[in-house]
């Protein structure tokens, strides 16, 4: 039995090498703005993380399953630990509190593909999203009072190089805040959509192929600047309910 599976595996790894997804392939039409760290890949225009988890199959084992379990606990015990680390320099204007594990993180966390090798190991690709880890890190923060946003939505264009953020404040060319990352916080934290980063351009998909464009520049990551003279109040409450996109030129 263990003789014939070993057969298997080994016909499945050269399959599954020549067509399983890598970490990093995604379809050539797609434009994601992504940010890489180690293992780790940060989808800021999906909203997700993911990363991924190896295990290996005993010789007392007659299946992939146990293995596959391993490579699951593998990703989610690593990630459990490293992504609190990776997204502290990236929330933005949230005041974020020392957590050193995330708790629950395997019952948000998806698998994308799982690729069996010829010498019995087993790599899962895992992804979680942004919006169920964020609110683990940061400071509680007052529930907003402000009201779901209406309208077509809003894109801000920056230059290259900005580094995009979980959450942004937003000021004008005074110094006057526009839209605080609170606002944007307090949002997130009652299960609204947050903002989403493109290069290039917006997706049509997200609905703002129509919305209003103003252009914004940014020095720090999680700070946005604007001039007072393109906003408009309304913006505010697109930007922190998430019907918004920040595109990098």
């Amino acid at each position: 039995m263990k003789k014939s599976i070993a057969k298997t595996v080994s016909a499945i790894g050269i399959f599954g090498v020549s067509i399983a997804a890598s970490l990093y392939s995604r379809p050539l039409s797609a434009a994601p703005f992504l940010e890489r760290d180690g293992q780790y890949e940060i989808n800021w225009t999906s909203g997700k993380i993911r990363f991924y988890g190896v295990g290996k199959m005993e010789a007392s084992e007659d299946s992939l399953r146990p293995a596959e379990q391993r490579a699951w606990a593998d990703g989610l015990r690593l990630a459990e630990h490293n992504i609190p680390i990776l997204m502290s320099s990236r929330l933005g204007g949230a005041k974020s509190i020392n957590a050193q594990r995330i708790s629950k993180l395997s019952t948000d966390t998806t698998s994308v593909t799982t690729t069996y090798f010829g010498d019995t190991r087993v790599k899962v690709i895992l992804e979680a999203s942004i919006q169920k880890i964020a609110p683990q890190l940061i400071a509680p923060v007052p529930a907003s009072s402000a009201v779901t946003a209406t309208g077509g939505g809003l894109v801000i264009k920056l230059p290259k190089g900005v580094k995009p953020a979980a959450f942004v404040s937003i000021l004008d060319e005074h110094g006057r805040e526009m839209v605080s990352a609170n606002l944007s916080i307090a949002a997130a934290q009652t299960g609204a959509s947050m903002v989403k980063w493109f290069k290039t351009e917006a997706g049509s998909a997200e609905g703002l192929s129509q919305a209003p464009v103003i252009l914004g520049t940014s020095t720090e990551r999680g700070v946005i600047r604007i001039k007072s003279i393109d906003w408009k109040p309304d913006y505010a409450q697109q930007v922190a309910h998430g019907n918004a996109a920040f595109v990098i030129q």
